[in-house]
């Protein structure tokens, strides 16, 4: 799916939802999480048919389901370690991972979930040598939390020039 279209979608599964939901399209797959307590796996599952009913062969699709938090700990942590032995797969995935957690700071369930299963594969894999393109990673994340420090610091400075005569 285009990035257009995987903002459509994902638009269309928080309305239809009405919880949490996150969409990570890479090159590779597209992931669909979400937080709620009823099971929306034939919704999204659908969904996807039909928003890619004229771009792609649906019968080379393959649909994972993940009830729980530890089978989606199993899925996205062997994703991860996977990735890891194709080091630019595994440096673009980052990457787009950071930009989804800056993207959904506002989360309050999926994007901490995730965030957690990521740091502890980050972790495992600096403990055994494995992270390709370790400076680059930590470069993106120290830019990413410098843009933040400096849009917070910016926004302080308007706030307060806001209330000087």
């Amino acid at each position: 799916m285009s990035s257009a279209m995987v903002a459509v979608f994902e638009s269309f599964l928080k309305e239809s939802i009405v919880n949490e939901v996150v969409v990570i399209n890479t090159n590779i797959g597209m992931e669909v999480y979400y937080f709620s307590n009823n099971d929306y796996s034939t919704l999204i599952r659908e969904s996807i048919l039909l928003y890619t009913l004229t771009q792609i062969d649906h019968k080379r699709l393959k649909f994972k389901n993940n009830q729980n938090r530890e089978e989606v700990y199993q899925s996205f942590c062997q994703a991860l370690i996977t990735f890891s032995q194709y080091p630019l797969i595994f440096l673009a995935y980052t990457k787009k991972f950071i930009h989804f957690k800056e993207k959904n700071k506002s989360s309050r369930f999926v994007i901490p979930i995730l965030n957690s299963f990521f740091e502890e594969v980050l972790k495992v894999l600096m403990k055994a040598g494995k992270i390709p393109y370790y400076k680059k990673i930590k470069s993106v994340e120290h830019k990413s939390n410098l843009d933040k420090n400096s849009i917070e610091n910016l926004i302080s400075e308007i706030l307060l020039k806001k209330h000087l005569n």
